[in-house]
């Protein structure tokens, strides 16, 4: 009879076990899925020999980079994007604007670490001593569905700059920006603490029966 209650036990325990196990597995195929984490900065590329540096224009209706790609340097980069210290933006329409818009491919021309934008904001000017920085920030998706936001700020010596743009005048100008991709939900974590939790209760269990 107690032979009976143990295997009863050992079997119920391994139940409990395996589906916290089948969970977590879940969770992390469905939650990172490979997803990219980290974040990188974004400016003219001056790195590359070959690379034309990239200028900007920008209007109400446009970004244009040009070259279009335009190679950019990335810099403070982390997570995924460690190995990566250059990339290629791309021109997009601004009004109206299409979504989804393909806008910086990581390391090379290739679609691997591509990040297309689903959404802009307004432009924000703020006038500087001899000039205008225009703000627009977006949120995008790498091509695994990886959620990113960022900005990309131009600087321009235009004094008048909104009055330009209100116009639908053409705006010279340099840029910088910063793209952050979203760090997957902790249910693995969760997932995890379970699993260790109820396999510490087994092995508590299993010396009282013996």
């Amino acid at each position: 009879m107690i032979d009976f209650k143990s295997k009863l036990l050992n079997a119920t325990l391994a139940l409990t076990v395996a589906i916290p196990l089948a969970t977590a597995g879940l969770f992390t195929s469905a939650g990172s899925a490979q997803a990219y984490i980290g974040s990188f900065n974004y400016s003219t590329s001056d790195r590359n020999p070959s690379d034309e540096p990239t200028q900007a224009t920008l209007s109400k209706t446009s970004i244009n980079f040009l070259p279009n790609p335009g190679a950019i340097l990335l810099t403070n980069q982390t997570g995924d994007f460690l190995s990566n210290s250059r990339g290629f933006i791309k021109s997009f329409q601004t009004n109206p604007f299409i979504s989804p818009s393909g806008f910086i491919d990581v390391g090379t021309l290739d679609g691997i670490k591509l990040l297309s934008l689903t959404s802009l904001d307004p432009a924000v000017f703020t006038p500087q001593n001899g000039g205008t920085d225009i703000n627009l920030g977006f949120k995008g998706l790498f091509e695994d569905g990886s959620k990113a936001e960022g900005y990309i700020t131009f600087a321009t010596q235009d004094t008048a700059a909104k009055t330009t743009y209100d116009n639908g005048g053409i705006i010279n100008a340099s840029f910088t920006g910063l793209a952050v991709t979203s760090v997957p939900e902790p249910a693995a974590l969760l997932g995890l603490g379970a699993v260790v939790g109820v396999m510490a209760m087994s092995r508590r269990r299993k010396s009282f029966v013996q």
